[in-house]
């Protein structure tokens, strides 16, 4: 399967120029090199909007999270991929709305939904957005894929929640900033190693809010080789991804077959 990751500037006041952006980054892409049908597409964190300002209107999610929606499922459908992207998601429970991971079929039916577990505290994020509270996964072309969002990426409880559920595809938007560079590509490379899986991790560029973004995008095989990655410029990377790697890897060095499990590493209670 090939594996687009599409890397660009987020102008955090523009939804629509953004969409287009990503839109226009694959269409030129495919012009040079064809995108094969059922290819698996992967867009930022926030890819409309961005970090979002801690007096966001939240009564703006739901219309922002369904044109997102209907983008994303028409990008499907245009380019006959599986399209996965950070995006915006109302909540009928509160009134702060969760930070999600929406992939979509080449039909341009949602067929995973993640809500963000980890909320950037320090970033002031548990005060905008709801956590998650869910692993789930989907099936693509042979894979079972997990989708986790930018923070979430320091977190390796959550990614062998996802291998005990057969999970061999990690993927990962996010908007992770220039004064943490070094962990992300130490942390993508980690995670796919501990997991033997495979994991696309999506970076923006730019300057959002003061802060410094560039990208770094990257796919990264079970064994922890890097596939293909992006410097600090607007770009869409590609790289050839196959199931039976990651089944062949498991094979050979069984690592996740001589992990402990059940009850073996919960905390004892205190004296």
């Amino acid at each position: 399967m090939r594996v687009l990751l599409v890397q660009f500037a987020i102008d955090n006041h523009d939804p629509e120029q953004n969409r287009e952006r990503a839109a226009g980054l694959l269409r030129a892409h495919h012009v040079l090199d064809p995108i094969p049908p059922r290819s698996l597409v992967v867009l930022p964190e926030l890819f409309s909007t961005g970090t979002l300002p801690a007096d966001f209107d939240t009564a703006s999610a739901s219309a922002l999270a369904q044109t997102d929606r209907n983008f994303l499922a028409s990008l499907a459908r245009e380019t006959g991929s599986y399209v996965l992207a950070g995006i915006l998601k109302a909540s009928a429970d509160s009134g702060k709305p969760f930070n999600i991971a929406a992939l979509f079929d080449p039909d341009g039916v949602e067929i995973l939904d993640y809500a963000k577990i980890h909320p950037f505290s320090l970033g002031g994020e548990h005060l905008i957005f709801e956590g998650g509270d869910a692993v789930p996964t989907a099936p693509v072309e042979g894979f079972t894929v997990q989708a986790a969002v930018c923070y979430d990426l320091r977190f390796p409880e959550l990614f062998r929640a996802g291998s005990q559920r057969g999970v061999d595809l990690i993927a990962i938007p996010a908007n992770w900033p220039e004064s943490r560079r070094e962990h992300w590509d130490v942390l993508l490379r980690a995670r796919a190693i501990e997991n033997q899986s495979f994991v696309v991790g999506v970076n923006c560029i730019g300057t959002q809010r003061g802060t410094k973004y560039v990208g770094g995008s990257c796919i990264v095989s079970p064994k922890g080789e890097v596939v293909a990655t992006a410097g600090d410029a607007e770009c869409v990377i590609s790289g050839e991804i196959a199931a039976d790697q990651v089944r062949n890897w498991r094979r050979v060095f069984p690592a996740l077959r001589d992990r402990k499990s059940g009850g073996f590493w919960d905390a004892e209670p205190p004296a």
